[in-house]
């Protein structure tokens, strides 16, 4: 993961428990204590950060992840890539269908980026989509699942999410059903 991703972990440890907290963590991840934002981690650096923050926080690994995708974009999304933000959409909805193309300009801007994908499809009920998630990182759904919320925080559109079991449908994703409105 590039070394941005790594730091909003910090700024979130930071800001919700202080220097002594992220000195406990980035130790006992045995991290760095500071990370280039354009270079490129091990993935099991980002783990093991979460992994120590669960343990020394002791908050489930899962909370930590959906903290840190509404951390992401309250703090890191919307300040820094504001205008990526406003052109893949106004409002939940037209957000998530244009996820990939969103995730195919961020590929352009950084080589080594390997994005998750998702499919959306409106179902018949209004205000109703069906979102598959897929990625070839393990673990990573309480982020997605942050993520939304941060989303439906931003837009001001309440939101219900649903997770739709694995062993419901074929597909080698994970399933969610959005409800916004």
């Amino acid at each position: 993961m590039y070394g941005m991703v790594n730091e909003a972990v910090k700024g979130l440890v930071l800001s919700g428990f202080g220097e002594e907290a992220w000195e406990k963590i980035h130790t006992q991840a045995n991290s760095p204590d500071s990370f280039v934002s354009l270079d490129t981690y091990d993935d099991s650096i980002t783990y093991n950060l979460v992994g120590a923050a669960s343990e020394i926080l002791q908050i489930e690994g899962e909370v930590i992840l959906q903290e840190f995708g509404k951390y992401w974009v309250a703090e890191v999304a919307t300040v820094h890539y504001a205008e990526l933000m406003s052109q893949t959409g106004d409002g939940i909805a037209r957000f998530l269908d244009n996820l990939d193309a969103m995730h195919q300009r961020m590929k352009s801007m950084f080589p080594n980026y390997q994005p998750p994908s998702f499919r959306v499809l409106p179902l018949a009920e209004s205000g109703v989509f069906q979102v598959d998630y897929y990625s070839k990182r393990e673990g990573l759904l309480p982020f997605v699942v942050g993520l939304f919320k941060g989303l439906a925080t931003h837009f001001g559109e309440p939101l219900e999410i649903e997770h739709v079991p694995d062993d419901s449908h074929p597909l080698p994703c994970k399933r969610m059903k959005l409800r916004i409105g």
